[in-house]
């Protein structure tokens, strides 16, 4: 059996990052040129024909699932996700997305779907999410590093329950674990995690994941080697060496005898599975056959359920490779092929272990190969050719010339993939500091933090940016219709996609407004989790040290063996413990326990406690409600409220219905927020990660005024909430107004997600207050622009504030519209900011 090239699909215009099959006869991609795409590929010969273009990515698509129900009558969907963060889904045959899942802090990297339609995601924010029904139904941390790759494991890797789940992951961290969900399906709601395994053998990153048999896995990394694992007692049990870089994809498919991988050599290798008795602790094994590509990097690889082989590269193709005569090539093709592999370029280190100063001549293609792939470069007419053995053909292939050492065209910095990393000498003699882009990022934005990370005087701004534009070429952004309608490469003509006006000429017309529904309202929470334990604890065992009212010995246990792991009884009780004397320690010695409160109140029952009436009024008064409280006591308070709502808001929306203490608390301190904002603004503009918690509580309140409208009972089980979103309104414009106060480089002030969630909690506030059915949409924009203004009202100075209404009106308008433009319009700004305050202004105009 030898694979030989069947076809390859022409169509994305930038690296192929993920494939997935959906049958026999239909492929999915996804792409760094922002689209993933579907492709119609015949059962038999080598035709194929382009299928849907699936839009709206804001940056490289970076991961694919399918999901096929049993059900005949139930949709069949395709989930993607990107480096904009974002999970897409998309209903087989449509190309714009149904629903969005918003959630992860950074690229979403990694997918799988079980067979119920639970979606697991895995992203470089160290996160796993579980999501179904468009929500997120719990976060799994651990990973102390990216989570590359998810796997979802059979339940016999544990014996687990049907109503529960298995997942591996594989993460930069170079650890792949395995965790055991416990009632994912199950009549109790009280989901948990607990992580079984923990396998430690691949000495760099774990890239992907695939699965053996009902207790085998592999995993593929960037230290160029393969590994089997045994899921049931976590012992490797098989090593694959022959790739000479960092191994990328890897594949399998239930019924077939070998799998497959792919990687930064230019190769996608084919592995036999060893038999039963072959596999064990130590047991090593080489590749059946591999198979040279004409690019730098063979990023993704799949099996189809024919069992042919598709690969993605770097140069934006699809090759598909196969062992069946019938769907193989003609001769001339394949040699076409073989042509253009002898064309292509190879860096040096993709070329072997080589000498380049002592090449042999032709005379050593004469002499066979020891090994299936094994490359050696010879002299030919003053050049230095790479040629690789195939075992199957017994010849020698000409794969491309040697020319010389070359980086991989993506680079990684911390566990994370860039097109960029740059080695910057900042100060002569010193340490040179590595500065890691994107092109798709803001070169203005990514300098400034850069600036941050390395404590740089702020002056450096332009300097920085400016090397970045100088060395990395201009800022990447998401193709436009138009690049989107490319025109069919047999006819000529535009394809035709519904919806689109096209001109008599036939070109598309593609002058889109911006789609604010992409963005609000949102229906998710936000949650701030992330915390660091051990120095969280230094600090607090030093303070407790000094105390007059120190904490025991086991009270500093219970908060040392903090996790989220933890049962409700024991988040109930260390709750307890902290607040029982928490009075008693000085207000600027509390931050620590008051740290381990905000994630505590994650805990239904240690929510209850800590939203009694007389701790909640204690920590009112410590925080929000002292205005000369510490500014690390307020920003943990924030963060504390903006989990409490995350935490505490489904079940006011769940068939049991449970009005949490912690909602009718936080909605009526509203009035006092927006007060607390009036006084601290200018201390909000210097600190992030006060800008951070604040907008993600308002985010969050606007999500739950907004779902509370589908609650008949809502307005009189939560008074407040009629009134909220125009206090949201009020606060994020206040905010937002202190980046141009401040000029072109206010953008620089603010953290981006803190502007993007202000957006959002905008636009969501706006639709909550605006969404008459009856009204015409001029009526409707004229209600939301009154709004506006009126919340806007605070912003113009009274000196300026024309004594007639109407005109005071019109005043407020132009400065909130000229705020939102703001974000809207500069340069400086992340695309994500530009496009969500555009498509406010949308709502708006």
């Amino acid at each position: 059996m030898e694979y030989k090239f069947r076809c390859a699909l022409h169509g994305h215009k930038g690296d192929v990052r993920c494939l997935s099959c959906y049958s026999e006869v239909l492929l999915v991609s996804a792409s760094r040129d922002f689209t993933a795409r579907t492709w119609h590929i015949s059962k038999e010969g080598c035709d194929y024909q382009e299928g849907a273009i699936l839009r709206g990515h804001e940056n490289y698509v970076s991961a694919l699932a399918i999901y096929k129900p049993s059900a005949a009558q139930e949709s069949h969907w395709i989930f993607t996700g990107s480096h904009d963060k974002l999970i897409r889904a998309y209903i087989l045959g449509q190309e714009d997305p149904s629903y969005i899942l918003k959630g992860h802090e950074d690229t979403v990297c990694a997918l799988a779907v079980d067979e119920h339609g639970t979606l697991i995601s895995g992203s470089w924010d160290k996160c796993i999410k579980i999501w179904r029904d468009e929500k997120c139904l719990t976060t799994i941390l651990g990973h102390e590093a990216a989570v590359w790759c998810i796997l979802l494991g059979p339940r016999s890797f544990l014996s687990a329950p049907e109503s529960d789940l298995v997942i591996v992951s594989g993460s930069a961290d170079r650890q792949i674990c395995v965790w055991h969900v416990v009632n994912i399906y199950g009549k109790d709601t009280d989901i948990s995690y607990s992580r079984v395994k923990n396998m430690i053998g691949h000495s760099d990153c774990v890239r992907n994941l695939a699965l053996v048999d009902d207790h085998r896995f592999l995993s593929a990394s960037n230290d160029a080697s393969i590994r089997a694992w045994d899921a049931r007692d976590g012992s490797c049990v098989g090593e694959f060496y022959g790739h000479t870089n960092y191994v990328y994809g890897l594949a399998t498919q239930p019924g077939l005898p070998i799998f497959v991988s792919s990687g930064e050599d230019r190769s996608v290798r084919i592995w036999p599975y060893p038999s039963q008795s072959q596999w064990g602790v130590g047991k090593r094994f080489a590749c059946l056959q591999s198979i040279p590509v004409p690019c730098q990097s063979a990023w993704c690889v799949t099996l189809s359920p024919l069992g042919d082989v598709i690969v993605g590269g770097s140069d934006a193709v699809i090759r598909i490779f196969s062992a069946d005569p019938a769907r193989q090539a003609s001769s001339d093709a394949i040699r076409t092929y073989e042509a253009e592999l002898a064309s292509s370029e190879i860096a040096a280190p993709n070329a072997g272990e080589l000498d380049m100063n002592n090449l042999p001549g032709l005379e050593a293609l004469l002499i066979p190969g020891s090994k299936e792939g094994q490359v050696i470069v010879v002299r030919q007419d003053n050049r230095s050719v790479c040629y690789q053995w195939s075992t199957g053909q017994s010849r020698w292939l000409e794969i491309g010339d040697v020319v010389g050492t070359q980086a991989s065209n993506r680079q990684t910095f911390e566990g994370k993939e860039y097109d960029f990393v740059f080695t910057v000498d900042i100060v002569d003699g010193g340490e040179p500091l590595k500065l890691p882009y994107n092109r798709t990022q803001d070169p203005w934005f990514v300098a400034q933090e850069f600036i941050h990370r390395n404590n740089l005087p702020q002056d450096y701004l332009d300097t920085v940016a400016k090397f970045i534009v100088k060395n990395a070429g201009p800022q990447l952004n998401p193709p436009s219709e138009a690049e989107l309608c490319a025109a069919d490469p047999l006819t000529g003509g535009s394809r035709y996609i519904p919806g689109l006006n096209r001109t008599d000429s036939g070109s598309a017309s593609c002058s889109l407004a911006p789609d604010s529904h992409i963005y609000f309202p949102s229906d998710s929470f936000l949650s701030l989790k992330a915390i660091s334990l051990g120095p969280l604890m230094t600090k607090l065992e030093a303070f407790n040290k000094e105390s007059d009212h120190p904490y025991s010995s086991q009270a500093l246990d219970q908060m040392r063996s903090f996790s989220f792991d933890f049962e409700q009884s024991r988040a109930e009780q260390l709750a307890k413990t902290i607040l029982e004397k928490l009075p008693n320690w000085p207000i600027d010695k509390m931050f620590p326990l008051l740290d381990l409160l905000r994630c505590l109140v994650c805990w239904p029952r240690a929510s209850e406690v800590i939203f009694s009436a007389t701790n909640w009024k204690f920590l009112r008064e410590i925080s929000v409600g002292n205005v000369d409280a510490p500014p690390a006591n307020y920003l943990l308070i924030l963060r504390l409220m903006a989990n409490a709502i995350a935490a505490d808001s489904p079940k006011f929306f769940s068939p049991i219905h449970v009005v949490a203490p912690s909602l009718t608390a936080i909605l009526d301190l509203t009035s006092l927020l927006s007060q607390l904002l009036e006084k601290k603004k200018t201390e909000m503009a210097e600190r992030k990660q006060h800008q951070i918690a604040f907008s993600t509580l308002l985010h969050n309140i606007a999500v739950l005024a907004h779902l509370s409208s589908k609650v008949p009972t809502a307005n009189s089980e939560l008074p407040r909430i009629r009134v909220v979103p125009s206090l949201c309104i009020r606060m994020s414009l206040i905010l937002l107004s202190l980046g141009p106060d401040h000029g072109p480089g206010g953008v620089t002030l603010f953290h981006p997600e803190a502007i993007f969630n202000l957006f959002v909690c905008l636009g969501t506030s706006l639709l909550s207050l605006s969404s008459d059915s009856e009204k015409t949409t001029e009526e409707v924009k004229t209600q939301r622009v009154r709004l506006i203004a009126s919340a806007a009202s605070s912003l113009t100075s009274s000196a300026t504030v024309p004594n007639d209404a109407t005109e005071a009106e019109f005043a407020a308008w132009e400065k909130a519209r000229s705020v939102i433009s703001f974000w809207a319009f500069s340069p400086a700004t992340l695309p994500k900011i530009r496009s969500s305050a555009a498509a406010l202004l949308h709502l708006l105009d």
